[in-house]
């Protein structure tokens, strides 16, 4: 009995390790395209919501939504994992960024219940001031 105890616990210790092991997968340079490939079109429906008036407000939900969910994964990312290596001190640069960027879209989707669109417009504003700050300092020439 305590021999199949034994077993049993091992086994579901090692399923444990292998399946925390396998969700650890290296963020990746095709990941990363990904994720700014779906930020940048989050821009863009927030773009389109504020020229166009898509119906109450579902553009700009959407785009807020599609950024914040990358911004979300990019929590459990470190930086360092993917900046060259004359980037490396800049880590701290681009968790601000992130987390500014965080802090416009709610701000944006609060203006946007209210239905005060010139507030929308502006985080929008300092929202993509945060995508640029960052693409400029970040990013290879």
């Amino acid at each position: 009995m305590i021999r199949k105890f034994g077993k049993l616990l091992l086994f579901t210790s090692l399923f444990a390790a292998t399946t925390l092991t396998a969700e650890e997968k290296p963020y990746t340079k095709a990941d990363r395209i990904q994720d700014m490939i779906t930020m940048a079109e989050g821009m863009e429906q927030i773009q389109s919501g504020l020229l166009y008036r898509c119906k109450e407000g579902k553009c700009i939900i959407k785009g807020a939504e599609d950024i914040k969910s990358v911004l979300a994964h990019l929590e459990h990312v470190d930086p360092k994992d993917f900046l060259d290596k004359e980037q490396q001190y800049a880590y701290k640069f681009a968790k601000k960024r992130q987390l500014m960027l965080s802090m416009y879209l709610n701000e944006m989707l609060e203006e946007l219940d209210r239905k005060d669109m010139d507030a929308v417009a502006h985080n929008y504003g300092l929202a993509l001031r945060e995508c640029t700050s960052c693409h400029m300092r970040l990013r290879a020439n």
